[in-house]
């Protein structure tokens, strides 16, 4: 296989990845806000793992957008498990019944209560990175043992994406 067509492939399979995952994750900041009504307040019990307990703070809200009702219950984007005190922290943090809402503006029944970045996101981008940068180092590695320089890789790119767009 060409080495160009090669690490040109890496880097389109690598942008489309590395756009899903941060597209997924941090659409929420472009969300709209509105008003919510919180219903209920509650720590719900998930599970034991090996004497360990997890929990799930939720707080069931109702909002409404353009004349419709939603419910829902999700506080972040991402499922969120944690031990009680932490969970009970975060459903006392709601005192009062009126609640900012963030909604999909394309999809308004999908909401959140908090738009913030956790730890397993956090992860996830590092892993994403760690997998991916192996494989651009081994084509960049191997398109300069064919003797291109980079001048001669920027113009082939260039090219590709001229073609691409004629």
């Amino acid at each position: 296989m060409n080495p160009v067509m090669l690490y040109t492939f890496y880097i389109v399979l690598a942008s489309i990845l590395a756009f899903f995952v941060i597209y997924k994750n941090f659409r929420y900041v472009f969300w709209k806000k509105t008003q919510g009504e919180i219903l209920e307040k509650k720590v719900e019990r998930v599970h034991q793992i090996i004497k360990y307990e997890t929990y799930r703070p939720i707080v069931k809200y109702k909002y409404t957008v353009n004349g419709k009702e939603f419910q829902s219950d999700k506080i972040f984007l991402s499922p969120f498990e944690t031990d009680k005190n932490t969970a009970e922290k975060i459903i006392n943090e709601f005192k009062s019944e009126k609640v900012d809402v963030f909604y999909n503006p394309f999809n308004p029944s999908e909401s959140v209560l908090k738009r913030s970045i956790n730890a397993g996101l956090v992860v996830m981008l590092i892993a994403l990175i760690g997998i991916m940068l192996p494989f651009l180092y081994q084509t960049f590695i191997e398109i300069h043992g064919y003797g291109l320089d980079t001048k001669t890789i920027a113009e082939i790119v260039k090219n590709i994406l001229h073609k691409l767009h004629d």
